[in-house]
């Protein structure tokens, strides 16, 4: 492929973003959490813990911004910070149980959503997307270290 189709493709796939998490609606849920408050508790059950330096990255939130969030997801018990064991200067957020049950219900709303997506494509278009899904999963990790 040559780079300047590349970029038309990198640009349609960020689009995808919108498309997939845009119009995904936990309001049946009945939670009393924001959209950034969500992705960051999914973020930290995802990942069994995760860094604030890496939700910040991966939130595309400024470090003060972040800690509000986790300020407000810890004061609902959803997740508890603490410091990390390797770095005395980084913390390490985790889902509570509470937190890990709410974020179960996300994830089973959302494939609900993925399905009814993807239900438009035909069988082998959908088979494509699937995979083409696990390929950036497998080499974007590699492409941003």
């Amino acid at each position: 492929m040559k780079l300047d189709n590349l970029a038309g493709s990198l640009g349609k796939i960020f689009s995808l973003k919108q498309t997939l998490f845009g119009t995904f609606d936990t309001s049946s849920l009945k939670l009393e959490l924001n959209k950034t408050e969500e992705r960051v508790l999914m973020m930290a059950w995802h990942r069994d813990g995760a860094s604030m330096t890496f939700l910040s990255r991966e939130a595309g939130l400024e470090k003060g911004s972040l800690t509000a969030v986790v300020d407000s997801l810890e004061a609902a018990g959803l997740v508890t910070r603490e410091r990390d064991g390797r770095d005395s200067r980084s913390f390490i957020v985790t889902a509570t149980p509470s937190g890990a049950r709410l974020a179960g219900k996300i994830e089973e709303l959302f494939r609900e959503h993925l399905e009814g997506l993807l239900g438009k494509l035909k069988r082998e278009d959908r088979l494509e997307f699937i995979k083409a899904a696990e390929t950036f999963a497998r080499l974007i990790p590699i492409l941003a270290s």
